[in-house]
């Protein structure tokens, strides 16, 4: 999965290093040799995200060889996809690569450099967040403003993931929508969120709170999209285990 991702930054480093030629050698070759102040700046600053570039791919490089990677560089690399994420998947247009598959790559960097910082936290600190619509359609029992209301028949999977927040004591918040989840996170002030939603929302998400450590969860669509989804169990549990203390 990584592979095609490094694929797309080297496309990036590519695409940065012609546009460097161009603004250098162009005016040069047609006998202009005068840069004026924007120009050298441009040119300046190309070379830094040039440069960025590199650093990202080799970071990305060691996770993928399961090679310990230094603070300053996860950090980097987290601003990097924040800032540049949009011409990534521009890139991914012009590659033909499916931009689900990009923002899933990107939630599964995303998850290995939280992960790989190691964070141990009180269950109290942790925030599970989902969409509604993870509850099935038909119930009459809403459950976005009381998870408490949810009557527990087990037709859908809000019931296990009440089971998880009752067996490991994390907090647990169904909502109805982006302006809703980030109202949630601002009052709840978690040290960590676990989400799960769609690609799309979950690439949003992430930016909405990138200075809070976030395992990103993909839901399972199997009826289309925002109507009785699912979501694996099994690993929001181990998502939940992998931040808390022992």
């Amino acid at each position: 999965m990584n592979s095609k991702f490094l694929l797309l930054l080297s496309s990036v480093f590519l695409t940065i290093i012609l546009l460097i030629f161009i603004l250098v050698y162009v005016p040069f070759l047609s006998g202009f040799f005068v840069y004026d102040f924007i120009q050298i700046m441009l040119i300046v600053s190309l070379i830094a995200i040039s440069l960025w570039t590199l650093h990202t791919i080799l970071t990305i490089s060691l996770l993928c060889y399961n090679k310990k990677v230094p603070s300053f560089m996860k950090k980097n690399t987290r601003a990097y996809l924040f800032l540049l994420f949009p011409v990534i998947e521009w890139m991914s247009d012009l590659w033909k690569i499916n931009k689900d598959f990009i923002r899933q790559t990107y939630m599964k960097l995303n998850n290995e450099l939280v992960l790989s910082d190691e964070i141990k936290l009180y269950p109290k600190d942790v925030l599970l967040i989902t969409p509604h619509c993870l509850q099935k359609s038909a119930c009459e029992y809403k459950i976005t403003n009381d998870v408490n209301n949810c009557r527990r028949c087990g037709k859908c999977k809000v019931n296990s993931l009440i089971e998880l927040k009752e067996k490991y004591g994390v907090k647990f918040q169904i909502v109805s929508g982006g302006t809703v989840a980030r109202q949630s996170i601002k009052d709840v002030k978690p040290k960590a969120i676990i989400a799960i939603a769609c690609e799309r929302d979950l690439v949003s998400g992430l930016n909405d709170v990138r200075k809070i450590p976030l395992i990103a969860i993909i839901n399972d669509r199997l009826n289309g999209p925002c109507v009785d989804t699912s979501v694996d169990i099994e690993e929001v549990e181990k998502a939940i285990i992998n931040l808390l203390k022992e």
